[in-house]
């Protein structure tokens, strides 16, 4: 049993005042009042306190520090890990710098394993998107293989464009336990498409499989070939060879029902399939399918299907192959939902994904039909209710993602428009080898389009839109914001419904923001008649977009740390550049100074300054909110960081000792070098011994254990006199040892 004296209750009651005084002041640091992030910046500034504490504090405190807070890294590793599945960016502005990691590992070696890190990791990626069952809501897994390890990646901008399962990605960024905070991501290689290109007839096995304890669901493997198989009335087979003008379809078998060796939720769909390969293993020879479907009871599965954005290495009893694969819950498959072809819908979404799709979305702006150059709107994930990428619709996938999957091309039944000019535009429906859709771009700079198609009641799956998208030109818009979705435009804003986005015959659309004019012109049953013009391109001011970088810089009280403040004009291209003045309001007591005061930019530029904090010397080290703004008569756009003040910095110390000052040949001396930030024994730091023999010179490299020592065990030989030295290295801190000297007789 532990017997406590009265120093103990001394210490304890001190380290609970230092944790109670540090958080009544957590408030008056947060200056954002998102739960998830004051709750990391307050962890942030507790463990700033009492890492500062450790070095101020008679030994006996400093121990009883590092035990008792061991929790509170605990604590912020869980919360980090949250902020960075639910908000990767500001996660990113809240980690600790290498710096700061550094110094606290070496003060925490116990809890080192506890912060995160800060590095770059390439790998293969698997890519998974999980549909909700109302089609409103979903989830993209990024799972990267890195040697023995696997990371759940998580983006703070968008991901990169064609990222896709099997390419090799690199991400630089924070990591905190198996999940990482991209800071950025490139793609390093692209999968080759192999068995798994778009193109061609895709060899489907469609597996049937439910649970221990779990009935089978009153679904034939019959009725299940039909919806994907049939060819005749609407199939998943149909739909792809509708949908690419006879250049896709697929083929295959249904296989089941088989009862898998355990009960798995749909959050553990690798092991799912994994299991339903084994089970169906001895009927299937896997190799010879590309595309893998698994139909199974869903329970109380939060989503309605999975699909794998293109497809994975997998293995089977017959050997390795290569196949997309789609989960799905059986409850759609069921002979009720029959009329209403929810299999074919669900599975032409999840089908999809595999081929490489992401969803088709839409986009709004407040009472117009596109915004300015830049602006993002409100965006509506599945909001497109003309394509199946989109919400329960059996619509064909759109001109952009046709294009993807080399249904469409350019030059070919795409037409590029860059310049003035009249078109006829063929139904979509049609395998006609003509022009069916149009690619404009928007305004005569820049790199965004609009994609322009014309819908008809043709064929088994178009027919069964909303009719008003049949009155003119459906309108689709590509810019950075795009990336591999598409973003369907609502050219009758008036309404509020998505169900009349056509821009319809009679019609003329002129973009307030570019030189752009497209007018509907005609529309029978065989063609839709357009025109393009370029005009002169209006001057529409917009709110500048301003960064800070870095995001979460350390510095100690008295000096100064630096910022990169970028700014881009957002103003449309008919406008004059524009000059903005900088400035910064919080922390509001700290001295600011910018290497330029203002910024003169040119419409759809960027320009950059430096802005300088000086941080006063009396500040409490504490991860502070710190902001910049741009701002140009009525335009103003504002960004956002942190600044982590550090403790005082202690002196690094390193000492010698040796056991004795003379010894016998042969002998064995313990060298013994201690390190020490103030009194506190660094663990981890570099320390180089140099021995000088009467016969040369002997150094050995190595590092310090939890009680900042490290030991050297040499064994002398020729007598006479040696003198030994030691460096040592913790952080960006140095220190030398004064020199020991013994003889050898």
């Amino acid at each position: 049993m532990k017997t406590w004296g009265k120093d103990s209750f001394r210490i304890s009651f001190r380290i609970l005042a230092i944790v109670a005084i540090f958080g009544s002041m957590v408030p008056a640091l947060m200056a954002q009042n998102d739960a998830p992030s004051a709750r990391v910046r307050g962890f942030n500034n507790q463990l700033l306190t009492v890492y500062g504490r450790l070095f101020s504090s008679p030994a006996r405190d400093a121990m009883a520090l590092r035990s008792q807070f061991a929790g509170m890294i605990r604590q912020r590793q869980a919360l980090l890990g949250e902020l960075i599945e639910k908000n990767p960016a500001q996660a990113l502005s809240f980690a600790f710098s290498q710096d700061v990691l550094a110094n606290m590992s070496a003060a925490f070696p116990e809890s080192a394993s506890k912060l995160e890190s800060e590095g770059a990791w390439e790998g293969e990626l698997e890519y998974v998107i999980l549909d909700s069952p109302d089609l409103t809501s979903h989830r993209a897994v990024y799972r990267m293989k890195v040697g023995n390890e696997t990371y759940d990646i998580h983006f703070a901008k968008e991901e990169p464009v064609g990222l896709k399962c099997r390419d090799r990605l690199r991400v630089r960024g924070v990591r905190v336990g198996s999940h990482v905070a991209a800071a950025d991501g490139n793609i390093q290689s692209v999968a080759p498409a192999g068995v798994c290109n778009p193109i061609g007839a895709q060899k489907s096995a469609v597996l049937l499989v439910t649970f221990p304890g779990v009935p089978a669901p009153a679904i034939t493997p019959a009725s299940v070939y039909d919806i994907f198989f049939k060819t005749s009335g609407r199939s998943v087979s149909e739909f792809w060879r509708e949908a690419s003008y006879g250049v896709t379809t697929t083929t295959g078998d249904v296989y089941g029902w088989y009862t898998l060796d355990a009960v798995y939720t749909c959050d553990q769909y690798s092991a799912m399939r994994a299991a339903a390969i084994r089970a169906a293993d001895p009927d299937v020879n896997f190799t010879q399918y590309n595309r893998i479907f698994i139909i199974f009871p869903g329970g109380g599965c939060s989503w309605a299907g999975l699909g794998t954005l293109g497809c994975e290495s997998l293995s089977s009893a017959d050997g390795g192959f290569t196949a997309s694969t789609a989960w799905m819950v059986s409850d759609y498959f069921l002979p009720a939902y029959y009329p209403y072809d929810y299999g074919v819908k669900l599975a032409t979404h999840e089908g999809g994904h595999n081929l490489g799709l992401h969803h088709a979305s839409s986009r709004a702006f407040v009472n117009e039909a596109l915004g300015a150059s830049g602006t993002v709107g409100t965006l509506n994930e599945y909001g497109d209710v003309f394509s199946t990428m989109g919400s329960w619709n059996l619509g064909h996938y759109s001109a952009p993602h046709k294009k993807m999957l080399n249904w469409m091309a350019e030059g070919g039944t795409i037409q590029t428009v860059q310049s003035s000019g009249s078109f006829s535009v063929q139904p979509f429906e049609l395998n006609a080898a003509t022009v069916q859709a149009l690619k404009i771009k928007r305004g005569t700079s820049g790199d965004d389009w609009v994609w322009l198609e014309y819908r008809q009641p043709l064929g088994n799956y178009d027919s069964t839109l909303s009719s008003q998208v049949f009155s003119g030109a459906t309108i689709h818009y590509e810019d950075l914001t795009t990336g591999s979705h598409s973003h369907l435009l609502d050219y009758t804003p008036e309404s509020s419904s998505w169900t009349d986005p056509a821009l319809a015959a009679g019609a003329t659309w002129i973009d307030p923001y570019t030189s752009l004019r497209i007018a509907i012109t005609g529309a029978t049953s065989s063609a839709l008649n357009v025109n393009v013009t370029y005009g002169a391109t209006p001057c529409v001011t917009a709110n500048p977009t301003v960064t800070l970088s870095p995001a979460n810089p350390n510095v100690y009280a008295g000096n100064d740390v630096d910022y990169t403040v970028s700014l881009s004009n957002n103003d449309s291209s008919g406008c004059s550049p524009r000059t903005f003045d900088l400035n910064s309001t919080i922390p509001s007591s700290w001295p600011t100074s910018f290497s330029q005061t203002v910024l003169t930019v040119s419409a759809s530029s960027s320009a950059s300054a430096t802005m300088r904090k000086s941080v006063p010397a009396s500040t409490t080290p504490a991860t502070y909110a710190v902001n910049s703004s741009a701002q140009s008569s009525t335009n103003t756009g504002t960004a956002n960081a942190n600044v982590t003040v550090m403790p005082p910095v202690q002196p690094l110390t390193v000492t010698l000792t040796l056991p004795k000052t003379s010894y016998s040949s042969n002998s064995q001396v313990a060298i013994t070098a201690t390190v020490l930030q103030g009194s506190v024994p660094v663990s981890g730091a570099s320390v180089t011994f140099t021995l000088t023999r009467p016969d040369g010179t002997s150094t050995r490299a190595a590092s310090t254990g939890s009680n900042g020592q490290a030991i050297w065990y040499f064994k002398v030989k020729p007598r006479g006199t040696y003198q030994v030295t030691a460096q040592a290295a913790s952080g960006s801190q140095t220190a030398s040892a004064a020199a020991k000297s013994f003889t050898v007789q």
